[in-house]
């Protein structure tokens, strides 16, 4: 029977091709191992990170991206039960209770120094980052693969915060009022700006909260409970009552947040497929597609060096397949897997109308998960 034989002197045993790729799940980002890769079914063997091949023990924090009103709270609660209050470093702006002091000193001073928030953050062992800030702040220091988010439908989420807004600052607008602030116009979708839900670590969905929380333990190999905390509803799936004018009012005031938060759903119910399945998600766009060429980026979850292998359709037949091996440098800032070589591009003769989608190869998922129209030519 294979086994792992651990740094610590422990041994598992690998009695079938599915246990192997469930034990790299669970040791991936938590027990540094030195893995003989002879002794791995194949497809695990490929998809095991780097950082454990190499017995390197250095784990970068979690980047909690926490969007107002989307069990956020609950899960940050859920966080400091698991990793320990001092563990993890806060940063939920500058008058903030719940910013840390750690970031008040590298971050709201008169020379703000994300870099030494970050070193400091790695020499005191804290587990996660995390705060009301946008994607992008943090994402160049901890890695886009190591962000976590949670999303809501838009409308109930801004209803929610409206009702959170009127309970503790004491609001006394209207909803349409509240909804046409600058600010909380595609609220959730503007946190995203420069990163791709797609590239992130993992974007769990408010409406299906028990779910996420378990693919985001199974994904980075921790052990975070389910909580519920400042609610204003007392079940997640319950409902605000909403006026329809107001919700008429508020679908035209939001095109991108209600796009995002479809966009999210979609991500999520083939992630969520894939780990039932026992088969690795991979982190995919399709960013290119014209008369002349498809291209876009791939890497599997948690930073394995294995490229991957994509499937490029066209009218529902399989064109061709490439490795995503090209380098993506305006993607460096997010700290990508395989030193940003995970690109692929493929030389096409396409027509305007054609259909066009990806498929990973290993395992059958396709991105995105409905197919693209070639755009008629503009003269």
């Amino acid at each position: 029977m294979p086994m792992l034989q651990c740094w610590w002197g422990g041994v598992i045993l690998l009695s079938a091709h599915r246990d192997a790729s469930g034990v790299w799940r669970w040791l991936r980002h938590r027990i540094p191992c030195r893995l003989p890769l002879s002794l791995l079914p194949r497809r695990a063997a490929g998809l095991i990170p780097a950082a454990l091949l190499s017995g390197d023990s250095t784990m970068k924090p979690l980047f909690f991206v926490h969007i107002p009103k989307t069990a956020g709270t609950s899960f940050r609660h859920g966080a400091e039960r698991a990793f320990g209050f001092d563990k993890i470093v806060y940063d939920y702006g500058q008058d903030a209770s719940q910013t840390s002091v750690l970031t008040r000193e590298c971050m709201y001073g008169e020379s703000p120094d994300p870099w030494r928030l970050y070193r400091r953050s790695l020499d005191n062992q804290a587990m996660m980052l995390a705060g009301h800030v946008t994607a992008a702040k943090y994402v160049p220091l901890c890695g886009v693969d190591r962000a976590v988010t949670f999303v809501r439908e838009p409308l109930q989420r801004a209803a929610s915060e409206y009702s959170h807004f009127q309970r503790i600052h004491q609001y006394k607008g209207s909803f349409r009022d509240f909804m046409k602030i600058p600010l909380m116009l595609d609220r959730q979708s503007s946190i995203f700006k420069g990163v791709d839900v797609e590239a992130i670590g993992m974007v769990g969905l408010t409406e299906r909260y028990s779910e996420s929380l378990e693919l985001i333990n199974a994904r980075f190999g921790i052990d975070i409970a389910q909580r519920e905390d400042n609610r204003g509803k007392p079940q997640v799936g319950e409902l605000h009552d909403i006026a329809p004018e107001d919700e008429q009012e508020f679908r035209k005031l939001n095109p991108l947040d209600l796009a995002l938060y479809e966009r999210c759903r979609k991500l999520f119910e083939s992630r969520i497929q894939l780990y039932r399945d026992n088969l690795p998600f991979a982190h995919a766009r399709l960013t290119q597609f014209d008369a002349e060429r498809v291209g876009g980026w791939a890497w599997w979850e948690g930073g394995a060096d294995t490229p991957v292998d994509v499937e490029v359709w066209v009218n529902d037949e399989h064109r061709d397949t490439v490795s995503a091996t090209q380098l993506r440098p305006s993607m460096a800032r997010l700290k990508l897997p395989r030193g940003g070589y995970v690109g692929f591009q493929l030389k096409v003769n396409l027509s305007a109308g054609d259909r066009v989608q990806c498929r990973v190869a290993e395992t059958g998922q396709w991105f995105p998960p409905g197919p693209r129209r070639v755009a008629v030519a503009s003269n």
